[in-house]
């Protein structure tokens, strides 16, 4: 099992089980919801590309 990262503005999941929503925190006072997406295969696509403003 390897582990893969995707990164972008927003993300769709597809997959056939959800987990419950955690908070969790990131750098400074920003946080960040994480969620568990199974499936048989699960799926991830980045819908919107991040990208950096000046």
């Amino acid at each position: 099992m390897s582990n893969q990262r995707i990164e972008g503005e927003k993300i769709r999941c597809i997959g056939r089980k959800v987990s419950k929503p955690r908070l969790i925190h990131q750098t400074g006072k920003h946080r960040a919801i994480e969620i568990f997406v199974e499936g048989k295969p699960a799926k991830a696509e980045v819908v919107r590309v991040w990208r950096v403003l000046k």
